[in-house]
């Protein structure tokens, strides 16, 4: 049961929800923003195997406040809010939290032991968790001398952290160097304006990197579980010169250095084996090699159900419609093109790793004028912005086919081939079937070769 406050939210947290009767199997959050910027919606979210799972919103009264009404599906963690700001909660059947946000931080009831111990941690860890916010412009200089401290008060955490609930403290005991470990390899990887080199590193990440890790599969009880490996498994790679390279090179990291079978299986779901535009033979191939660590039912349907999403992009699948505008404003479709090989290249005027593409797209088209290859660039820039994507035609002396669609990556194109990032070059054959929804780059030697293959 699942009951959304909306327009009586004030009225009902004004009468401090006494006309709810709560019984043994429900739970209420009653919450305050005291913070100066109030949001006009509040989320709650649970935790399903090592992310966050929205379970409902509600609206947020003019004063901040608001509240939940539900039962549990689990005990254990949810999130009330979103983000790096989001306050972490325990929560069981028949629990009351009284919860206030302000900036960075939230305090509860102080009869609350668990929350309460949630709150305090919330804070501590808060002095690291903050520089890996996007607006946290911190850099190492100041970060790395604050470590030791820093791993002081989560080793006091620790000590301290007995709610006298044994559930939560083992969830809590591995909550906390779980979350320290996983926000001291996050702001490794954020974007600085200047890096650390390896010889910088102090040495709490050669202790914790050297150390045995995801020996359970606790960090899936976390909001930040499967962040927590991803950013786990990329320090291996690149702090110890991890010399695995190629398309299998993040699933066989996985099988290196994550040795539970449950931790392993969803980081290969969710990394390696939905992480494909088309169902080809290189995907198939990946699929049948790693299928087998897949060992749950939940994560053989997670990757099942992806696979229903591109198995109509394979080699050889009858192409997806799309259309766009040439600069004079004539419609031209895929199917204009039939009887010719097609390459497509899908770009923009401010992506500089498209126009970097341009000149050697430029070089192909000249070699191969005169044969039955149409080339094809389709712009998905802003319709406001037309007249920039004419000006850089004209400039750039592109003499090909133009095209622009007409809602940017919500254009019919981008939404059948699951475009989400530029540039991305496509080949249908002379029938208007798929060759390949991401072919190599003209910059490549290995574009012109697979063109020439279907002319024949």
């Amino acid at each position: 049961m699942r009951l959304k406050f909306a327009g009586l939210m004030g009225a009902l947290l004004l009468l401090n929800f006494c006309g709810l009767a709560q019984d043994d199997k429900m739970t209420l959050i009653r919450g305050r923003f005291a913070s100066q910027r109030v949001p006009e919606e509040v989320s709650l979210n649970m935790v399903r195997n090592g992310e966050t799972v929205l379970h409902s919103k509600v609206k947020v009264a003019k004063d901040g406040a608001f509240g939940f009404y539900l039962q549990p599906e689990y005990s254990g963690f949810y999130t009330v809010g979103d983000r790096g700001d989001a306050a972490r909660l325990y929560l069981t059947p028949g629990r009351s939290v009284q919860l206030t946000l302000t900036d960075g931080s939230y305090t509860v009831n102080a009869s609350d032991k668990e929350n309460t111990l949630l709150a305090n941690w919330a804070k501590t860890i808060w002095e690291l968790k903050k520089c890996n916010q996007l607006r946290g412009n911190y850099t190492y200089k100041e970060i790395f001398p604050i470590l030791p401290a820093l791993e002081q008060a989560k080793n006091e955490t620790l000590a301290a952290g007995k709610s006298g609930n044994a559930e939560f403290d083992q969830l809590f005991a591995k909550l906390v160097p779980a979350e320290f470990e996983y926000e001291l390899y996050h702001f490794l990887y954020m974007p600085r304006t200047i890096n650390p080199k390896s010889e910088d590193y102090p040495e709490i990440y050669r202790k914790i990197s050297s150390l045995p890790r995801f020996t359970d599969d606790s960090a899936l009880n976390f909001e930040f579980g499967m962040s927590y490996v991803g950013v786990y498994l990329l320090f291996q790679r690149i702090a110890h010169k991890d010399e695995l390279q190629g398309s299998d090179a993040m699933a066989e990291n996985c099988l290196k250095n994550i040795p539970d079978a449950t931790v392993r299986g969803w980081y290969m779901a969710k990394n390696v084996l939905t992480r494909a535009k088309a169902y080809d033979d290189a995907y198939t191939a990946k699929l049948d090699k790693y299928r087998k660590y897949l060992v749950t039912e939940d994560q053989r349907k997670f990757v099942s159900d992806f696979v229903l999403t591109i198995n109509k992009t394979a080699t050889g699948e009858p192409s997806l419609p799309f259309d766009g505008t040439t600069p004079d404003r004539k419609k031209m479709s895929l199917a204009d093109f039939k009887g010719k090989v097609v390459l497509v290249d899908v770009w923009a005027t401010w992506c500089g790793p498209c126009r970097a593409q341009t000149p050697f797209f430029k070089k192909m088209a000249d070699e191969m004028n005169g044969t039955d290859v149409a080339f094809i660039s389709y712009s998905i820039d802003d319709l406001k912005d037309t007249e920039k994507w004419k000006k850089m035609i004209v400039d750039e002396k592109m003499d090909w086919v133009q095209l622009i669609g007409e809602a940017a990556f919500k254009s019919q194109l981008c939404v059948n081939y699951k475009i989400t990032a530029i540039p991305r070059f496509m080949v249908f054959d002379k029938k208007g079937n798929i060759v390949s929804i991401d072919a190599p780059r003209p910059s490549t030697p290995e574009l012109k070769p697979l063109l020439e293959k279907y002319l024949k």
